[in-house]
């Protein structure tokens, strides 16, 4: 026990200094500094950042840090953090499993009728070697996809879709504002401008429901990540027990005045649909919105008894919106607004 405690600070020791050593390979003048919003209403940003800490305290800082401050802050850490790489697939709950990486999530909701997939992952690739062989560990097949769900049009999110449909006869859907963004020639530029999307299957809108095997999705338009994006409110359960969880598609922010004021409004309506549908359990499309891989370590490892971390309960389910609500009010004044 001890010998292996030695070699584990050992191990984080070396790679420190190797950090350290990379570093003092340049001058500080060329280290990556954090950014900068000469712009900002430094007033507006301490009121607004108050308010989400209060919100996030004590249970909701790791989620309060991550959207508030490392994400706009500190795009070394973001990438360093969430980079591609591979995790276990885990089961969170009965009938939801964790399928997809490090860096963007890929949830699986098993039906009797066939799975729902949400989101596909980068690309073809890791469709195939990524999100395949993680069904397979967890006993699912793969032939059984039936839909994949699109949160929202960036390419990390439907760059697998095509080989799934492709491979398996799965049908994705996701809203037609965004299925129009991922059509242009350039799907919607960055560096995703080199995949092939898949074909047009549905087009969901506001208020639609997706139904497998006595499974009902209900799908909201909540536009502000993307002019498309859409969030998910479905039943899962823990050891037979009800919960409702909740996925809002695009927690990332906005780009630019006018999609984070979006962003705010959707934030809001989420408030108000989670409540009246009970939500109590979050997961999210990205890992590090809400700290996912390390509550699915926690899973499995986990002890006769021990909580499920991804259910939050719904007064917390509610702060967890609200404070993201605050946090995108705190990228509007970094804009030079009041975020009000």
């Amino acid at each position: 026990m001890r010998m292996a405690r030695m070699l584990l600070l050992s191990a984080g020791a070396l790679a420190a200094s190797t950090v350290s050593a990379q570093n003092r390979q340049k001058p500080p003048s060329e280290y990556p500094s954090q950014t900068q919003f000469p712009s900002e209403n430094a007033r507006a940003v301490a009121r607004h950042l108050s308010a989400a800490r209060k919100l996030a305290e004590p249970d909701l800082l790791p989620e309060f840090y991550w959207r508030c401050l490392v994400s706009p802050l500190d795009r070394a850490m973001v990438f360093a953090i969430q980079h591609d790489g591979l995790v276990p697939a885990t089961k969170v709950f009965d009938n939801l499993y964790s399928v997809g990486q490090n860096a963007v999530s890929a949830w699986a909701l098993d039906t009797p009728d066939g799975i729902i997939l949400i989101d596909a992952l980068n690309n073809p690739d890791e469709a195939r070697d990524i999100i395949v062989p993680n069904l397979v560990k967890l006993g699912l097949d793969p032939k059984r996809i039936r839909y994949v769900l699109v949160t929202h049009g960036h390419g990390d999110h439907w760059g697998g879709a095509k080989y799934l449909q492709d491979s398996f006869g799965a049908r994705v859907a996701m809203s037609a504002t965004d299925w129009d963004m991922i059509e242009k020639p350039d799907h919607g530029g960055g560096p995703f401008a080199a995949l092939v999307p898949p074909r047009r299957d549905i087009a969901l809108k506001d208020g639609d429901a997706i139904t497998l095997g006595g499974t009902t999705v209900k799908v909201y338009a909540t536009p502000g990540h993307t002019p498309g994006t859409l969030s998910m409110i479905f039943p899962v359960y823990e050891r037979g027990q009800k919960h409702v969880a909740g996925l809002m598609g695009g927690s990332g922010g906005g780009q630019d005045s006018a999609s984070v004021h979006q962003q705010i409004a959707s934030l809001a309506r989420w408030q108000t649909l989670t409540r009246a549908a009970g939500v109590d359990a979050i997961i999210a499309n990205h890992p590090t919105h809400n700290a996912a891989n390390e509550k699915l370590a926690l899973i499995r490892y986990s002890a006769p008894g021990d909580a499920n971390p991804f259910v939050y309960g719904t007064a917390r389910a509610q702060r967890f919106a609200a404070m993201l609500e605050e946090c995108s009010r705190v990228q509007l004044a970094r804009m030079g607004e009041t975020g009000d």
